[in-house]
């Protein structure tokens, strides 16, 4: 029992110089592990995770509110997350930090831009024709074509 109390005394009084010689000891050890580490957060940073994982750690409480308000939204919402889980891990880097781009851009956009509670309806093929003269319809109506072209494109890859 003395002996096994004096041992444990002496580890806990390793000196300074020691206890950073034993970090140094075990960092040495694990550096391929610690390096690939380093890999995966420094390419997590670079594609936009880190940032998208931050707010929404930031507004945590505010999220699982409005979750759990609505049943069916958390079920929708589970199956887009499980989706886009799965269509991330078929994304490269460049892939991924466009696709935030652009979706910062066009919500950004849409969000200052878009008032439905003042939209008009079309009215028959004139009310068309004369919406398809307005230059931002026309823009529109070409953001939506490329939309539906990669999307025959890739439902035809299925």
């Amino acid at each position: 029992m003395v002996i096994m109390a004096q041992v444990q005394q002496t580890q806990v009084e390793k000196s300074p110089d020691e206890q950073i010689a034993e970090a140094l000891n075990v960092l040495v050890q694990n550096i391929d592990e610690i390096r690939g580490l380093l890999d995966q957060i420094i390419e997590l940073k670079r594609s936009g995770v880190i940032d998208a994982l931050m707010l929404i750690v930031n507004r945590f409480e505010e999220v699982i509110q409005y979750l759990f308000q609505d049943p069916a939204v958390f079920r929708l919402l589970s199956i887009l997350v499980d989706g886009s889980l799965q269509a991330m891990n078929k994304l490269d880097t460049q892939d991924v930090l466009r696709l935030k781009g652009l979706v910062q851009d066009l919500g950004g956009c849409m969000g200052k831009n878009l008032d439905l509670a003042n939209a008009k309806p079309v009215g028959g093929l004139m009310g068309l024709w004369r919406a398809l003269g307005d230059k931002d319809v026309q823009r529109g109506l070409g953001v939506a074509m490329t939309l539906l072209k990669a999307l025959g494109k890739c439902s035809s890859q299925q």
